[in-house]
């Protein structure tokens, strides 16, 4: 239950339901979940739901999780390389997007941070069939109002713009409250760091699911584990901002804690430490954009 490239706040309400069903088919109700970021606390929330008793074991809990620090658009972005994905595989993809699309609509609103917002994919050369974004994109049904912009209509500096509407997940309202979901059910909390496979056998429960994304490298010894860095600069709120830009290779997301401006994808890079020359550069090319942007 990890692998999540981009995806995981996307992903988890969806890949979290297809992991409850390898649980069920144990017949177990006692059940520890490894990992307290968004893909372990979506798992411990349906496993709840299945009438189980679950212990969630963190290393780290939110705020202190990578899920606080993810740009959280809903859209299954980075989960695969165009061309080596297998039929089965986007059978998989297919049905947890559907599943985790479905519970993040019913959870809208305030107490959750999540709200609808327009986006704007834009570039020089028409978007071509066969991807997640084109016209023909496997979930389309989950892109409501996808069409491109007129010329008249587009306002951005790119001849080719296409507008489509998703959800936006603000980390930082949204882990709080499904964690105080899982505890008000009865869910414990035990952080401590699960070192080696021997620490997972002395744990109580018969059942355990993985969520430990990242984590998993070392403590399953996953040698084909590659982390993928994606920096994020954050700028001052701007309430006023009620939409997502899409350029090539950079995106903005408002949220009510900052904009935030990201774009790079690093594979391979563990280091948690800033790249100023790539801030500068995401800086330099977001100001570029928007200063060419057409008034009116």
């Amino acid at each position: 239950n990890y692998g999540h490239g981009g995806a995981g706040v996307t992903l988890s309400w969806g890949t979290g339901e297809l992991a409850c069903r390898e649980v069920d088919r144990t017949g177990e109700k006692n059940v520890a979940v490894l990992g307290g970021g968004a893909v372990g606390l979506a798992t411990a929330r349906l496993l709840q739901e299945r009438g189980c008793t679950v212990t969630i074991y963190a290393k780290s809990l939110p705020p202190h999780t990578t899920s606080n620090v993810a740009g959280a658009q809903w859209f299954p972005f980075m989960v695969f390389h165009r061309g080596n994905e297998s039929p089965d595989f986007m059978a998989r993809l297919l049905e947890a997007s559907h599943l985790a699309n479905a519970r993040y609509q019913i959870m809208v609103g305030a107490r959750y941070g999540i709200r609808w917002l327009p986006n704007y994919e834009m570039g020089q050369e028409p978007i071509p069939n066969g991807g997640m974004h084109s016209l023909d994109s496997p979930i389309r049904d989950l892109l409501p109002e996808m069409r491109d912009l007129l010329p008249a209509e587009n306002p951005f500096p790119f001849p080719v713009v296409r507008q489509f509407e998703t959800m936006m997940i603000e980390p930082n309202t949204y882990l709080p409250a499904v964690m105080e979901d899982f505890q008000i059910a009865g869910g414990q909390i035990e952080v401590r760091e699960l070192r080696s496979i021997a620490d997972l056998q002395d744990l109580p429960q018969p059942v355990i699911v993985n969520c430990t994304g990242l984590g998993a490298k070392a403590l399953f010894h996953d040698e084909e584990l590659t982390p993928v860095k994606g920096q994020l600069t954050i700028l001052l709120p701007q309430p006023e901002i009620q939409y997502c830009t899409l350029p090539p290779d950079l995106y903005m997301f408002p949220r009510s804690d900052g904009i935030l401006l990201g774009g790079t994808h690093q594979t391979g890079v563990w280091a948690l430490e800033p790249d100023l020359q790539a801030k500068a550069q995401i800086l330099s090319e977001h100001a570029r954009i928007f200063r060419e942007m057409r008034s009116g």
